[in-house]
């Protein structure tokens, strides 16, 4: 080893030692309170200040219960008026449709037209001639009920037919049932009666195809002539097993023949 480096050596040993002797001069001093540090504090200064500390917390949990608390009822109260709210349109809107509802109800049954009651007319072109034919016709009001084989509602019809072919034609005819009426026996009529005037007879002749439901008035031109004038008609049938049953004709027109 050179001179030098024992040298280097020796001043190395000596950095060491100083460093040595500060560092324990430190570790003294630091075991040295000072007079802030070595002051002891007083158990009753110690209790005080828990005493303190645990009355804060107690109040703030007070106070965050009393927030949560309000916050509560505020929105219970904001939910109670929505519903309250929503509740009483419903219950508007509810009361103003009822309401509207019935002033159109009132209106619809208001507003009907009653219907008028005229003869019926149907109208065909007749192929081999080219004319036309004419139907004009009229149900009963009323009804009979017949016993077995024909049970059920009878009604009545009034029909006046033209035809080139054949002319004008009164036809008296029932829905269901037997007219029994012959000529032997002078039971081959109807009475017919025109609104107020006096009772009258009607004979007929029986259906060319020997049909049980129509028959045909021999004084066709006075029975037309007559539903032109009239608003009500009444006629009696015979009908087999029935007598002669009344049916009843009302019309708020009398019979107008087309052109």
């Amino acid at each position: 080893m050179t001179d030098e480096e024992k040298k280097e050596f020796e001043e190395f040993l000596q950095w060491k030692k100083e460093r040595a002797a500060q560092t324990k001069a430190g570790e003294k001093d630091s075991t040295i309170p000072s007079n802030q540090e070595s002051k002891e504090v007083a158990p009753e200064e110690i209790g005080n200040a828990g005493k303190a500390n645990y009355s804060i917390i107690g109040w703030l949990v007070i106070a965050l219960l009393i927030f949560f608390v309000i916050a509560g009822i505020t929105e219970y109260r904001k939910h109670t008026s929505t519903s309250l709210q929503t509740h009483e349109v419903s219950q508007v809107s509810t009361s103003d449709a009822i309401e509207e509802v019935d002033t159109l109800a009132e209106v619809e049954v208001a507003t009907p037209e009653p219907s008028i009651v005229t003869w019926y007319i149907r109208t065909e072109k007749d192929e081999m001639t080219d004319t036309k034919n004419i139907w004009a016709s009229i149900t009963s009001d009323n009804y009979i009920y017949q016993d077995f084989p024909y049970e059920g509602m009878t009604r009545a019809k009034i029909i006046v037919r033209y035809m080139k072919k054949y002319g004008y034609d009164v036809l008296i005819e029932i829905s269901q049932g037997q007219i029994y009426g012959k000529e032997y026996n002078v039971q081959n009529y109807i009475t017919a009666r025109f609104d107020e005037a006096s009772p009258k007879r009607y004979y007929f002749n029986e259906a060319a195809d020997g049909s049980s439901e129509v028959v045909f008035l021999n004084n066709r031109s006075d029975f037309m002539k007559r539903c032109k004038q009239a608003k009500d008609i009444k006629i009696d049938i015979p009908i087999w097993q029935e007598g002669r049953p009344v049916f009843t004709f009302h019309v708020d027109e009398p019979l107008v023949w087309p052109q």
